[in-house]
This record gives C-alpha cells, sequence and structure tokens, in this order.
C-alpha cells in the first residue's frame, strides 16, 4: 500500500502518545488542506513511502524527541501546553498528564521572574511576534518551585492559512552555567 508524503515533524507532533493509527492523522489533514503551494505539491509527489516505511520514520524522530538532553514543548496561541517530551518532563517535574493542558504560566513560568520581570507579558509576546524571540533567556519555575535559567529557542508552526498554530520551544539549562 503506498501513500503520500507527510512532514514527519507534523505527524511526531500530532500523533497522541501510543496512537500509530496513519489513517486518523490522514484524515485530520486532508480536511485541513486547502490550497497547496507548488513547492509543498513536489515535496509530497517526490517521494512516495510505505505505511511501514513512514511508521520507521516516525519512530526513529519519535526516540530522538525523546532522547533529546533538551526540554521540549509545544505551546499553543492562549500558552497552553500541547508536547512536553520526557527530560522536559524530568527537569520540571511535571509528568505528562499533569501539565498537557496547562498554561505555561503557574506551572513552568511564574507571572515575575526575582528581578520583576513580567512573564506573563513576554509569554504573550513570544505568541505574538515569535520571530523576535527566537532565542530568549529567561527564569522558569520546576514542580517544586526551584527557580532556573533556561535558554529557549523559539520558532512558530504556521497553519496551511498563515496564522501561527503553536509555538515550538527547545530549551536548555542555564542554572549550573549561571552559579
Amino acid at each position: 500500500m503506498r501513500g503520500k508524503f507527510y512532514p514527519l515533524y507534523r505527524i511526531l507532533l500530532k500523533f497522541a502518545p501510543g496512537d500509530s493509527s496513519l489513517e486518523t492523522y490522514k484524515k485530520r489533514e486532508q480536511g485541513k488542506r486547502k490550497k497547496k503551494s507548488p513547492l509543498k505539491e513536489e515535496c509530497m509527489n517526490e517521494e512516495n513511502l510505505t505505511k511501514e516505511d513512514l511508521l520507521k520514520e516516525l519512530k526513529k524522530y519519535r526516540q530522538i524527541v525523546d532522547n533529546a538532553n533538551s526540554m521540549i514543548l509545544l505551546m499553543d496561541i492562549k500558552g497552553n501546553i500541547t508536547f512536553f517530551n520526557p527530560y522536559a518532563q524530568r527537569f520540571f517535574g511535571f509528568h505528562e498528564k499533569e501539565i498537557l493542558g496547562k498554561n505555561v504560566i503557574g506551572t513552568i513560568v511564574s507571572d515575575k521572574d526575582l528581578l520583576g520581570s513580567d512573564l506573563v507579558a513576554m509569554i504573550k509576546d513570544i505568541v505574538e511576534n515569535p520571530e523576535q524571540h527566537s532565542v530568549n533567556e529567561n527564569e522558569n519555575i520546576r514542580s517544586n518551585g526551584e527557580r532556573v535559567r533556561v535558554l529557549w529557542t523559539n520558532k512558530a508552526i504556521i497553519a496551511d492559512d498563515g496564522s501561527i498554530r503553536e509555538i515550538l520551544c527547545i530549551g536548555n539549562d542555564l542554572s549550573r552555567q549561571k552559579k
């Protein structure tokens, strides 16, 4: 059975934990497609992968994300966490079930840092203007209340209609270096 090539990062981030249904993903994505760019069309026709090939690639990328020594999270445009990799879970002390759907403010980001900076406004600005915050260092909090410094890289994930769908955030702990 041959299928179209789908961007693997989308598949990786769209599958719910334990969901291996490629058909569910295909149906969801087909419903979203309105207008295809020539580049996207070329990419999709360039490589037809079997379901097995696609699942193998998905497993490879999932292993990379799950084994990265960096925090990887996605937040929606309201600041709610939609993805939280295992390293982020260990670092911040939250299990996936505790954190998914919760806002970053009040979980891993406090309202203000120790210097009095307004972190609520910062998160709002990251969502509204991610290109201005492609690299951002700020104070975060762990589930036990410990404050830590994290260097984040942020990248907007754009929907087919051109709007910002989510923000991909990859963080590295700077706390040891700051001491």
